[in-house]
């Protein structure tokens, strides 16, 4: 056996040896097969706990092996991946370092000291792979700047490849994208009010949001899904489970009486044995839920602050991670219970443990956050291969819906082979927001400026009539003229019938979209059993049962009736872009949400058949055509945008930034 078969053999042992589990070589074998197919980023989407080193390890592998005889031969070329841990923290650093050091050929660091181990490590032999951990975490402004990184990629060391490894990735991914469009937003703004430091500072921001984007740098990206084992268990499995437990506004506030808060307690107090419960409040209200923890009979010293610096909380009571984790081994040896505390904006990728997860008891997260935010708090720290599926999590369930749905969009979609729509991802992301009604994914920025945030669909049209009619999906030719002589509603009728039928017969979707240059002119609701007329899916106008008759009667009472009421624009859209609105009933739409009625029933849809007086079918268009432009409302909305407010600011509203008060 020749060196190099040697050295080449000693990697494989560790690649396919106990350490490191099929389903992680698999992630690792499809991301380095998108960079040896020419992209030169790739990232890489694995659920929370669901083995994030091991993946690492194994492209660490993959990455030595690669090397020709003579590379792998020589012993200065030996390190040849970077590994970046994106926090500071000298734990996380050391813990990947004990993660990794079966790969020889990894220098782990962190963002801080990324060109000094560029110049210490890899001196006349640079990195042919670097690798980020925990992506997400340079999505706000003042997080991890990516500059740097693709700078380096570009310039100094265009042979080298990255990797970002993530849970939920969206703020790599569109983070910067989302920053740059918001500082654009706000450039605007300050031109109209003459702000030119607000102007100077948006300028700034779009700058640096356009040097951190990995979608407008030249690196051909992809994305890769990680496919877990059977035997993970992450939310999911805990939606199938029925173990989370939805918080609304009324029962979310921990220090208020709610039924949510009463099961909390009688489970935690019925809990027989050892087992801890994980308790997440706003910032400033720590010291609060323990004094109501108190109130309800648990010791004192059964309860833990995690954290530092935290606001309202006195010096004693702070209890660092590695503390608690102490103090939940002397529990166990003596069967007893504890419970922790932790603030809204605490950095999330705490490894509690496999012996942690199967006694957690319950969780409670007060947050109302994005989906990244939610799911990356205390249900994601509840995720993983452990035995325990009997704990209950008290939370922002449509947050947890909604990752749930893009979880199966992305298994679907990128479990095979690695994806490079991100656009349409991004679309789909959007479509998903606005149907779970979250705050968004992780996109770090906001715009705070009272002057323009109001309304931001300013041009303002009348409703001008409408039409009811029956899909007939099932029928070839139909004569819609008995409905509607106007062309561009019989035109937006045949489209909104070819998106059912593009593939033959209609079938049950969960996401349609009229994307295109052809069909964009159409806004369409597509109409499930869940938004049909689930009042928690109600919005101002209530469901979209309640909505159709309402519009529809105020039409036919000669009423006023806004357009763009009834257009509902979201994800960037505007109604002055729309010709025609449809609210589409079908039993062939579906809700991602996990609710009782995901699909319209036929005797659904037939009563709004019947309310309209059309013949019955299984699928069934209201369609609104937009009328005149109204300049008295459109002005109105625009001076009203003019309003004086104190300043504008750019504002993180990332739940990941390390700051003193949030951090472990």
């Amino acid at each position: 056996m020749t060196q190099a078969e040697k050295l080449r053999q000693k990697v494989l042992d560790v690649l396919n040896g106990n350490e490191l589990h099929d389903h992680q070589r698999a992630a690792a074998d499809k991301t380095f097969s998108a960079l040896n197919e020419g992209a030169r980023a790739v990232v890489t989407a694995a659920e929370m706990q669901a083995g994030k080193s091991g993946i690492a390890l194994a492209l660490c592998c993959l990455q030595r092996i690669s090397l020709s005889d003579e590379a792998i031969t020589n012993r200065r070329q030996l390190k040849d991946t970077l590994y970046l841990v994106t926090m500071p923290d000298t734990a996380l650093k050391e813990q990947a370092e004990e993660d990794l050091k079966l790969a020889k050929n990894v220098v782990v660091s962190n963002f801080l000291n990324f060109e000094k181990a560029l110049e210490g490590d890899f001196k006349g032999n640079p990195p042919k792979l670097i690798i980020i951990d925990e992506c997400h975490y340079g999505s706000n402004v003042t997080g991890i700047r990516y500059s740097k990184i693709f700078d380096y990629l570009e310039q100094e060391n265009d042979a080298c490849k990255v990797v970002f490894i993530s849970a939920t990735p969206f703020g790599a991914l569109y983070g910067a994208e989302s920053a740059y469009e918001a500082a654009i937003d706000l450039q605007a703004a300050a031109e109209v009010d003459q702000d030119n430091a607000l102007l100077i500072q948006a300028s700034e921001i779009a700058t640096e949001a356009l040097k951190d984007s990995i979608l407008r740098r030249d690196l051909n990206a992809r994305l890769v899904f990680h496919k877990t084992s059977d035997e993970y268990y992450g939310v999911r499995e805990m939606l199938e489970n029925n173990k989370i437990k939805a918080l609304e506004d009324d029962s979310r506030n921990f220090t208020l009486p709610s039924e949510n808060r009463d099961a909390f307690i009688e489970q935690f107090k019925q809990h027989e044995g050892m087992g801890w419960s994980l308790v997440r409040v706003p910032a400033g209200t720590a010291m609060a839920a323990k004094d109501f923890l108190i109130a309800q009979g648990i010791e004192e010293n059964a309860i833990y602050i995690l954290g530092n610096s935290l606001t309202g909380v006195p010096e004693d009571e702070h209890c660092s991670i590695d503390r608690f984790k102490k103090e939940f081994d002397d529990a166990h040896l003596f069967d007893d219970k504890l419970i922790a505390i932790t603030v809204a904006g605490a950095r999330a990728g705490i490894n509690f443990g496999a012996m942690m997860k199967d006694n957690l008891i319950s969780t409670w997260d007060s947050t109302v956050a994005s989906v990244a935010a939610v799911v990356q708090a205390n249900i994601g720290r509840a995720c993983g291969y452990h035995d325990n599926t009997l704990s209950t999590h008290y939370t922002n369930i449509n947050a947890v819906e909604a990752y749930a749905a893009i979880l199966d969009h992305l298994e679907n979609t990128c479990s095979d082979e690695a994806a490079s729509d991100f656009e349409g991802l991004k679309e789909f992301f959007e479509d998903v927001c606005e149907e779970f009604q979250v705050n968004g994914l992780d996109v770090g920025l906001t715009i705070k400026y009272k002057r323009r945030r109001p309304i931001g669909d300013v041009e303002t049209y009348r409703a001008h009539s409408y039409v009811a009619v029956p899909a007939k999906l099932l029928e070839d030719d139909v004569d819609f003229t008995v409905y509607t002589k106007d062309a561009m509603l019989l035109s937006a009728i045949e489209l909104i019938r070819k998106e059912f039928t593009a593939k033959g017969a209609p079938s049950v979707k969960g996401n349609r979209a009229m994307r295109g240059k052809t069909k964009n002119w159409i806004k369409a609701h597509w109409i499930n059993g869940d938004s049909y007329d689930n009042p928690e899916k109600a919005r101002a106008d209530g469901t979209q049962k309640h909505k159709t008759k309402l519009y529809t009667e105020m039409l036919d009472n000669g009423e006023y009736l806004e357009f763009n009421r009834v257009v509902a624009p979201g994800s960037g859209e505007l109604s002055e872009d729309k010709a025609v609105t449809a609210a589409i009933f079908s039993v062939y739409n579906i809700s991602r949400r996990k609710v009782d009625k995901k699909i319209m029933t036929e005797q659904d849809v037939w009563e709004m058949c019947d309310h309209f007086g059309i013949e019955r079918d299984d699928t069934m268009l209201v369609l609104y055509k937009r009328g005149d432009y109204d300049i008295d409302r459109s002005l109105a909305k625009k001076e009203h945008n003019k309003l004086p407010a104190k300043s504008g600011e750019l504002s993180d509203e990332s739940h990941f930034s390390d700051t003193a008060e949030q951090s472990y």
